[in-house]
């Protein structure tokens, strides 16, 4: 059984979602566009369960949340963009070291340092990395693999920035990986096998500012 509700604050989104299954609670809870986090709650029993389900609805109720229909959308349920792991460990070239399986997501990531669009976490826990990637010194692929360890969660990026991200970079319907096989991949034996150089991050880094762009008027 789902429970989802809904609060809106401060022009900002909360939600909050319970899925009883058999023994235990599953919950997805964040902000519209600023971050999002799931965790499972085992208890002894499906009576339990429901019960446990219960306390906590009562709980945002209190808060001011409303009992919401529930469709899934990429706001209200994607809480990571990519994972680096997901490719050197999946349908990967054998003949590639493992580090390409960050270039793609890694050169996004640089792109969003490039227009300021990282969240306030970032700035404060990567300042350094920042900096290295801005002087060219470390480039964005490399920011992912070493800060963020291969992932690229929705915390990571600004409200504006994951607003974009949604629309464009989401991978299951997003325009990103079309864009960066037209831009880098033509004529390669598949897109791991895109080069992490700073001309190829600044062809693509042309283009995403000329989607963000488009986007941007879209919106407005």
């Amino acid at each position: 059984m789902t429970t989802y509700l809904t609060k809106s604050e401060e022009g900002k989104t909360w939600h909050f979602r319970t899925i009883v299954e058999h023994r235990g609670v599953f919950v997805v809870h964040g902000v519209f566009y600023l971050w999002m986090q799931k965790y499972w709650q085992e208890c002894d029993n499906e009576t339990a369960a429901h019960a446990t389900a219960r306390r906590m609805i009562e709980e945002k109720l209190q808060e001011g949340y409303r009992e919401t229909p529930f469709t899934e959308t990429p706001e209200n349920n994607m809480d990571i963009y990519d994972k680096a792991a997901w490719h050197y460990e999946g349908d990967f070239p054998e003949d590639l070291d493992n580090f390409q399986g960050y270039v793609h997501t890694g050169m996004f990531v640089g792109w969003l340092i490039d227009r300021d669009l990282v969240s306030e976490q970032f700035r404060k826990e990567y300042g350094a990395a920042i900096t290295q990637f801005k002087h060219r010194h470390m480039t964005g692929a490399q920011v992912y693999r070493d800060c963020l360890d291969g992932m690229l969660l929705l915390e990571d990026i600004s409200e504006i920035g994951n607003r974009f991200g949604i629309y464009y970079f989401n991978m299951e319907n997003g325009e990103y990986l079309i864009d960066y096989e037209n831009t880098l991949g033509m004529g390669l034996p598949s897109l791991y096998h895109v080069q992490d150089t700073w001309e190829n991050y600044f062809k693509l880094k042309s283009l995403l500012d000329s989607r963000f762009e488009e986007w941007h008027k879209m919106i407005n």
